[in-house]
């Protein structure tokens, strides 16, 4: 009964959310007409708040938790949320520099090679940083639920991923 509770109030905040976001005026642009005042900043933060609050749905759903283990669980996945953005973010500005870098008319071996380097550091402290979830998520679920958690999240990062991409209107790219 508290599952069924705890999964109604996450589905009411996200149909929350999602009927509180303005929409311009017969489907314009966002401040064409003066409507949507909301900075990319904010916008962003609003899209990843409902993103969690969709994968908090969907793991309590598959990994049938109650609240006193859903408290615990999500404020272990909630501490590595910003750590794993800012890995994002120095893993996308890397490769935009590795771009820029084998683009060049002449590439530059070196710089090449320390892109690359740099590449590979950020990849392993993301190896780590996840290493580190999963040992502080352990001492909270079951191993059934472990299990369960360890398939469901990369397919929930690829929905979402996908998601991003096409409401960006660039496909699958």
């Amino acid at each position: 009964m508290k599952r069924a509770g705890l999964i109604g109030l996450m589905l009411m905040a996200l149909a929350g959310a999602a009927q509180a976001q303005p929409r311009p005026p017969g489907g314009g642009a966002a401040g064409a007409g003066g409507g949507d005042q909301r900075s990319p900043e904010q916008l962003r933060r609003e899209v990843l708040d409902r993103m969690r609050a969709l994968r908090a749905f969907k793991i309590v759903d598959a990994l049938k938790l109650d609240e006193a283990t859903s408290g615990r669980l999500f404020a272990i996945l909630s501490r590595y949320d910003d750590r794993e953005m800012q890995i994002a973010g120095e893993r996308h500005q890397i490769m935009h520099e590795l771009r820029a870098d084998a683009d060049a008319p002449h590439p530059d071996d070196a710089r090449l090679n320390a892109d690359l380097s740099r590449l590979l550091v950020i990849r392993n402290k993301q190896r780590a940083m996840e290493d580190e979830r999963i040992k502080d998520v352990r001492k909270v679920l079951t191993p059934a639920q472990q299990a369960k958690l360890v398939l469901l999240l990369p397919r929930l990062e690829r929905d979402f991923a996908h998601w991003i991409h096409e409401s960006a209107g660039r496909g699958d790219d």
